[in-house]
């Protein structure tokens, strides 16, 4: 029968941040006597990024066709701890402790299409004239990312656009629209509030709207040359019937509920991921769909005040016929009785839960890992915050 190896974690539920201790036994099972040259407990952090292409080049006069191999790699933590050494392991069972510190700038846990930011645990048998071996336990890892350190998240964000449709000598107006969010940043499990007003001085109806909260993750390989790709994935999103006649103005409001999903990336590397709020508008009649964006920054800890339950009008409920002059405020902070530059207390936040991601639909599989012991499909888990409305 095979060995087993059962992984006890300091975290239950596999969780990290960077700086934080990664300590436990792993417990390894044998049914029979092994010859091996030594047992290796590994710790290794990585981003990996790998795809193929099929591309056409010119040899002798003719076309012919190869394929390539684009990837890149970045290497965060590697440490490899001796358990044991060479000579014959009896059947039995064998604890082995481990103690490792994680780095500060090691990046938040991610898994792409193309390529994933991943951490985990081996013990690695390494047998004469066999395979070795191999067991491995995926860690999640999370760069804090606090948002209340960045004055800049804390003010609303607003993008307009304005349109003509048809052009002359047929235009039948403009479309003037304003998206508005009270922060320029979230995190995962808040709710995210918008307001959309359209000034229609167009001879066409708009009859309906789309929500989308999406996800751009951009893939950097370095080998054979510098190329990049990037997946799109929407998160979250909402489809609204609410109309704005022609010759009218309308403001909308709503709000969605952000998911469990990875934060946006700070600095460079072969893995950046971004996010934003996008709309559609439907407009009817042979035009076609007027689109605007606001980019929104996903941390670790949520902003303190947009945590506070602000009321808004529901769903898509029409407002007046008019344009709000003054952007909502965000509220400020409580006074810092000391006079001192640090960031507010978080003794009254209520701790976040932990969630998977959404499920990649093709995966990573890295073509590098013993095909007998890596883990594809691995979800990391990201702290999800409780709603104020739901406090």
């Amino acid at each position: 029968m095979p060995s087993k190896c059962e992984f006890h974690l300091n975290s239950p539920n596999g969780v990290y941040y960077s700086g934080q201790c990664v300590s436990g036994t792993i417990v390894l099972k044998t049914e029979s006597e092994k010859d091996i040259r030594s047992i290796r407990i590994r710790f290794l952090g990585e981003s990996k990024v790998r795809w193929e292409e099929r591309e056409s080049y010119r040899s002798n006069g003719k076309t012919r066709h190869r394929t390539v191999y684009f990837r890149a790699n970045e290497v965060y933590i590697d440490n490899t701890t001796m358990a044991r050494g060479a000579g014959k392991m009896p059947r039995g069972t064998y604890t082995f402790s481990f103690n490792i510190i994680l780095p500060m700038a090691c990046p938040t846990s991610c898994e792409g299409k193309y390529g994933h930011t991943r951490y985990a645990l081996w013990l690695i048998v390494d047998r004469p004239l066999r395979f070795d071996n191999e067991f491995s336990k995926p860690l999640t890892v999370l760069r804090t990312v606090d948002l209340n350190l960045n004055p800049a998240y804390k003010v609303p964000v607003q993008a307009e656009e304005m349109r003509s449709l048809g052009c002359w000598p047929c235009s039948s107006g403009k479309i003037t629209y304003i998206l508005r969010v009270p922060f320029g940043a979230y995190a995962p499990g808040q709710t995210l509030r918008y307001s959309l007003l359209i000034q229609n001085q167009s001879m066409a109806d708009i009859s309906g709207y789309e929500v989308e909260f999406n996800e751009v993750v951009t893939f950097t390989a370095h080998t054979p040359r510098h190329k990049t790709r990037r997946t799109d994935n929407t998160l979250a999103q909402q489809s609204h019937e609410d109309k704005c006649l022609r010759l009218s103005n309308r403001e909308f409001q709503g709000e969605l509920v952000l998911p469990s999903l990875p934060p946006d990336t700070e600095g460079g590397g072969i893995i950046q991921v971004r996010h934003s709020l996008d709309f559609e508008l439907e407009v009817d009649g042979c035009h076609t769909n007027k689109n605007i964006s606001i980019p929104i920054f996903i941390g670790t800890v949520p902003i303190r005040e947009s945590l506070m339950n602000m009321p808004v009008a529901g769903p898509s409920e029409p407002v007046d016929n008019r344009f709000m002059d003054i952007l909502p405020s965000a509220p400020l902070l409580p006074p810092n009785k000391d006079n001192s530059d640090k960031p507010p207390s978080y003794a009254d936040f209520k701790p976040p839960s932990f969630e998977e991601a959404v499920r990649s639909s093709s995966p990573f599989k890295d073509p590098d890992a013993n095909e007998h012991s890596q883990v594809i499909g691995f979800r990391p888990l990201y702290p999800v915050y409780p709603n104020a409305d739901q406090s």
